[in-house]
């Protein structure tokens, strides 16, 4: 059977070209068209990108990211990395033209009819979409992390969750910040990062979460992975071994297909007391595609009505590139593709 091909915006940056590494050997899709800003039009895809991308990628030529151009090229579907706003007119265009975008962008997310999907918790989604051109969002790195760190005790009555999230640098992009600013510091601000992780929180749990949700966002001097220290507050008191049963036996949530990026257990506990880490932990899921796909969480204490846990996701695979992947394997498991 032949392979899904896939144009990739914004390719060069971080989350892009990881997703050409993610896809250079998957078994449904193949990378046909990279295209970015035009001040990497026309060069190399291997000489613009950042980091090392796979050889047999080196040599296509960039194009710039032109929604006229792009439906001409005639891809099977587009993933998209582009990390400012003009990402929502672009998706917008191909989705109307009949192509199926996976965008790990922000523009569209917060639209009526593009649902942010997190294939544990929700991914029944993407069986109500009915035509052919659409857009599936994932979320933001830090809301996909704290919406599978709360996935397990959802069914608990929940009355507030309050997450402070020590966000690492590769979170801003490249180049990002000036290493001036981050090197022995803290920056307790990250400009519209706590609106997104409470409104896309809520979106993602639509009818299932009635709680408040506050966000702070932080900067720190980590090159991959997000920390999140967790506070909820439920309406009655709970039992700690049953909370920790439930984090135990949640493995994929609500989804019950395998797929070749989607980890065994999406949710990892471990025990010592100083973990999770960022060195340590940020590539728990398993082998190849699963690598960096689970989120991690530890330091689990329960006391009376409260609950509290310091949670670890690997911001640009489960937070960014391995979500949009895994959105589009589940939505070719489906025969939405």
């Amino acid at each position: 059977m032949d392979k899904i091909k896939v144009g990739l915006i914004g390719s060069t940056g971080i989350v892009g070209s990881l997703i050409s590494k993610m896809i250079v050997d998957h078994p449904y899709f193949e990378l046909s068209n990279v295209y970015a800003s035009d001040r990497s039009a026309n060069r190399k895809y291997g000489e613009a990108a950042y980091g090392n991308i796979p050889a047999k990628y080196e040599d296509i030529l960039v194009k710039e990211s032109d929604a006229d151009l792009i439906i001409k090229d005639r891809n099977d579907i587009i993933f998209s990395a582009v990390s400012d706003e003009r990402a929502g007119v672009i998706e917008r265009r191909l989705a109307e033209s009949g192509i199926p975008v996976f965008t790990n962008a922000s523009a569209n997310r917060m639209e009526p009819d593009v649902p942010i999907i997190i294939p544990e918790i929700n991914g029944d989604l993407i069986n109500r979409i009915r035509s052919d051109g659409f857009i599936i969002a994932n979320g933001n790195c830090s809301t996909i992390g704290l919406s599978l760190g709360i996935d397990p005790i959802i069914h608990e009555a929940i009355e507030e969750i309050d997450v402070t999230t020590l966000q690492s640098v590769s979170g801003a992009g490249y180049p990002g910040m000036a290493s001036i600013d981050i090197i022995d510091n803290v920056i307790p601000y990250i400009a519209k990062e706590e609106t997104k992780i409470e409104r896309e929180t809520a979106k993602i749990f639509s009818g299932k979460l009635n709680a408040e949700i506050y966000a702070t966002a932080t900067r720190v001097p980590v090159k991959i992975g997000h920390l999140e220290s967790i506070h909820v507050r439920f309406r009655k008191d709970i039992d700690a071994e049953t909370i920790l049963e439930e984090f135990k036996n949640y493995r994929n949530g609500s989804l019950k297909t395998d797929l070749p990026s989607l980890p065994e257990n999406s949710v990892v506990m471990v025990q010592e007391d100083d973990r999770p880490q960022p060195a340590i932990d940020g590539m728990n899921g398993g082998p190849g595609l699963k690598a960096g796909m689970s989120v991690s969480i530890g330091r689990i204490r329960v006391k009376a009505r409260s609950l509290d846990f310091v949670l670890l996701v690997n911001n640009i695979v489960r937070g960014a590139a391995g979500s949009t992947l895994l959105n589009a394997e589940l939505a070719h498991a489906e025969g939405l593709i």
